[in-house]
């Protein structure tokens, strides 16, 4: 039997995560728990997240410092939450974002 080698996908990318209407479903810590995680309150959050002074709103990334790693579990996690409170934003050469989810 041949293994197949998934190749990862290297985006430039931030998440942004809309924690006011988190539910606590614990998709996005299932499916990502590299960077995903429950906290006490049962919302989950970012893992190294920075908070955006937008109500709860957390981000990880930015269009100057951007993700490289781990774009399809991000993703994952963003396609898994049932309320779309996370959010993937792919940034180009000229820093400039693009909402994917």
């Amino acid at each position: 039997m041949v293994e197949e080698k998934k190749t990862e996908i290297k985006k430039a990318y931030k998440i942004v995560h809309d924690r006011d209407i988190c539910i606590g479903c614990s998709a996005c810590a299932s499916v990502c728990p590299k960077y995903w995680e429950m906290e006490d309150d049962g919302k989950s959050s970012i893992i190294g997240h920075e908070k955006t002074g937008n109500g709860e709103e957390e981000v990880l990334g930015s269009n100057e410092e951007a993700l490289t790693q781990d774009y399809e579990g991000n993703l994952d996690a963003a396609e898994s939450c049932p309320v779309n409170c996370i959010h993937i934003f792919e940034i180009d050469k000229n820093k400039e974002e693009k909402k994917i989810l």
